[in-house]
């Protein structure tokens, strides 16, 4: 099948919108009367609140409300363990925890009013290190009495367990019987590796306006990834609405990377005061907020253990995982799961033991973030990798092509491999960066070096999609769905499938969304599952509208519907191209009516598309195909400069491989690649929350250090590689997810290349100067 619009790199549907400042985010809506909002937080990690007196605060001049933990539903939160009320009662866990909010006229009202309230709190002891809060009996149990909270149905693993009561989800799995491999290797490699909190990124701070309407019901516009699946649910269920009452509204996002994923902040609180005060409430985090009550990447420490042979052949590996979430659960069991199966699914090896915990300390709640555990995974695999590669003197690249599943091949839950192209974004990355290798030069304090490494990520198959479309009198396509329009790209998708189905150009297509009044159902832009899920239900929302156009069509010229096509408006005899009509000719003028009004017989051409995706745990049998069908497959390699003076490191040159099937949009696929290097670049060199006591000292973006342009490689120094064979025979024209895999292997890659520069290997990120000096010293 040729296609016309799939496949091209066409000016994004948003473009002119976002870079002429008409497109509207959250904080953009205004109301009548609306009121503003803030939250007053916790000094202390863990502590009692022993009475809260908001006296003063109610009487200031301008304060319409102010609420505190008695105000709020007897409903926790969460979206695997039901672990938090939307503001405190009884107990603190965190620095930031929300004990009050404010609703005020202005800003400046809400946070005087907040100094005015006065929290009685008694200190209690805290925990910090995720492996002392692991352990049984420890210091200090974070949720007492938790062997009672409710948990959110899911896998069997999520339960606190009786004996280390800060541990509540653990997940095991494997193949084969690991201690006989290791008997049978002729080299054991064992190390551990540590990975930090980290702050998303986001331009757009976590923002929600809710308001309360005339018959009882809400709107909320949220910033939000999942607003239709998860946090319209938990809200329902928390505030004891039906469904029917509460209108979610997402408009763009400006940005996401899996930090807009918390159904806590700050809707519930924003309801909360809108039901309270009759009037519309806006509540915007400080960048301070979203630092220490915004979700984090999950700080970790990974346990690997290899066996192998001397000519490089794994024959078993042992990985233990802790997952540090903070005070709260969030999303982190399901982490434990996906993360297993990325380890599980790009390697051969015929012994493999996993083993995670889900661990809580009295640190600020940690979650997804662009990769869902993928970038400290890989930091792991990877630096493991080379180090076997260089004890036994093996090329690190043929080291892992050696090992790199092939196609058809059951990966180690039992999944069949499908459209892999780890393999050849390996070989491309590496002629690429090795026809650019810098010599090192002879003098001076400066040392050159290169490293690669692969990624395997699962996407996310399951979860429904819903979509409709509908087809104006004028020809125009009207796409709905739900998916969030965080920045990556997703309506410019939509459109293109719609485009290419009902063959016309894009400006013919119309893209409405994640509107919960007037879109259908979407889990949301989590996982790289967009293209994939929502493509599907547009799609197939697209080929319903079209079978009742031809359907109507058929009457009009007597020829049977299945024999008639669609392209640029008008309708026509497949056989016998000049025998149609227009689209606009299966409407009929009504004079009676405004001029220019039309009917149809059948009332509206409105198509609807559900792509429900696999489901079930990889390796079943039932569904063997789901592993390969949502794996995503890559490789980075990279060049870099360090000084052994000073410790600086320098990222020269990047490249970046990524397999996708066929691309929609190759533009956007690239920029996908592009910015996955840039934040892998953060998390390899700077990025890092610094946490005291469970205080953030660096809650801004001046201490917290971001990768700018100049870090970053770009022009002729980055190159970014669309891996389009072998299309994937399941997904929407050979197409796949891929968008959360790029920041992955970015980070292991320039951890190999400092190794080859200096011969100092870093085995906690970030890489800083003083790490590289105390390697050199050493």
């Amino acid at each position: 099948m040729e296609l016309q619009t799939i496949g091209r790199s066409l000016p994004r549907v948003d473009g002119i919108e976002k870079v002429t400042g008409r497109a509207n985010y959250t904080d953009d809506f205004k109301a009548s009367r609306m009121l503003f909002a803030k939250i007053l937080r916790s000094p202390y990690p863990h502590a009692m609140v022993l009475g809260i007196d908001a006296s003063r605060a109610r009487k200031l001049a301008g304060v319409k409300a102010v609420l505190t933990g008695a105000d709020v539903p007897d409903e926790k939160l969460g979206i695997s363990v039901r672990d938090r009320f939307i503001l405190a009662r009884d107990v603190v866990r965190f620095v930031g925890e929300p004990v009050a909010a404010v609703a005020a006229d202005t800003v400046d009202t809400a946070e005087e009013a907040l100094d005015l309230i006065e929290v009685d709190y008694k200190e209690l002891p805290a925990i910090f290190d995720v492996e002392e809060a692991m352990k049984s009996d420890p210091a200090v149990a974070v949720h007492e009495g938790a062997t009672s909270y409710v948990f959110s149905p899911g896998p069997q693993f999520y339960g606190f367990d009786r004996q280390r009561p800060n541990v509540f989800a653990h997940y095991q799995m494997g193949a084969g019987d690991t201690e006989k491999g290791m008997r049978e290797a002729d080299l054991i490699v064992e190390n551990r590796f540590v990975t930090p909190r980290i702050h998303h990124g986001a331009m757009e701070p976590h923002a929600a306006i809710a308001q309360v309407e005339f018959n009882g019901g809400l709107t909320v516009w949220v910033a939000d990834q999942v607003a239709h699946h998860e946090t319209r649910a938990e809200l329902c269920r928390v505030f004891g609405l039906p469904p029917s009452k509460l209108r979610v509204i997402v408009p763009y996002i400006g940005g996401g990377f899996g930090g807009k994923t918390n159904s806590a902040w700050p809707a519930p609180v924003a309801m909360l005061l809108a039901l309270k005060t009759g009037r519309p409430v806006r509540l915007v985090f400080s960048r301070e907020e979203v630092f220490v009550d915004g979700l984090t990447e999950v700080p970790m420490v990974l346990y690997i253990k290899d066996g192998v042979k001397k000519d490089g052949t794994l024959v078993a590996r042992e990985m233990r995982v802790i997952l540090n979430s903070g005070a709260y659960s969030n999303r982190i069991p399901r982490m434990t799961a996906n993360m297993s199966f990325g380890a599980a699914g790009l390697y051969r090896m015929p012994y493999f033991r996993w083993d995670s915990f889900c661990v809580m300390t009295n640190e600020p709640p940690s979650g997804p973030m662009r990769g869902y555990g993928g970038t400290p995974l890989n930091f792991a695999i990877e630096s493991q990798m080379d180090m076997i590669a260089r004890e036994l003197g093996i090329d690190p690249a043929e080291l892992r092509q050696k090992h790199i599943f092939k196609e058809g091949e059951k990966n180690l839950v039992g999944g069949v491999t499908e459209c892999i192209g780890a393999a050849e974004s390996l070989t491309r990355v590496s002629k690429w960066i090795e026809e650019r290798k810098t010599i090192p030069p002879e003098k001076g304090p400066w040392r050159s070096g290169t490293g690669v490494a692969v990624v395997g990520k699962i996407f996310r198959s399951g979860g429904p999609a819903a979509a409709l479309v509908k087809v104006h009198d004028d020809g125009t396509v009207e796409v709905r769905h739900s998916a969030s329009e965080s920045g990556q790209g997703c309506n410019t998708v939509m459109a293109q499938v719609a485009a290419e189905e009902f063959g016309i150009s894009m400006d013919g297509v119309k893209v409405v969304f994640s509107d919960s009044a007037v879109t259908p159902y979407d889990v949301g832009s989590i996982a790289s599952r967009s293209t994939w899920n929502t493509g599907h239900a547009v799609r197939l929302a697209c080929q319903d509208a079209k079978r009742q156009i031809f359907r109507l069509a058929a009457q009009r010229l007597k020829v049977p519907a299945e024999s008639l096509e669609i392209k640029g408006g008008r309708i026509y005899v497949r056989e016998n191209a000049p025998q149609g009509i227009q689209v606009h000719d299966l409407f009929v003028r009504d004079g009676l009516l405004t001029p220019g009004t039309w009917l149809l017989e059948a009332g509206e051409i409105l198509g609807s598309g559900v792509y429900a995706g696999a489901s079930g745990r990889p390796g079943d049998e039932k569904q063997q195909r789901l592993s390969g069908a949502v794996f995503a497959y890559g490789a980075v390699a990279v060049s870099v400069a360090v000084n052994v003076e000073t410790g600086e490191v320098r990222v020269l040159k990047a490249a970046s491989g990524h397999d996708m099937g066929q691309p929609i949009n190759p533009r956007m696929c690239e920029a996908q690649m592009d910015g996955g290097v840039g934040m892998g670049v953060g998390a390899a060199l700077y990025e890092t929350m610094a946490i005291e006591n469970g205080v953030t000292i660096n809650p801004n973006l001046v201490d917290y250090k971001l990768p700018t342009m100049v870090e970053v490689p770009v022009g002729e120094d980055a190159a970014s590689m669309l891996v389009t064979t072998p299309l994937h025979k399941d997904g929407p024209y050979g197409a796949k997810g891929f968008g959360e895999s790029t920041n992955c292997p970015v980070a292991p890659a320039i951890a190999n290349a400092v190794y080859d520069a200096v011969g100092v290997r870093i085995k906690s990120l970030p890489i800083t100067r003083e790490k590289i000096l105390e390697g050199l010293s050493k």
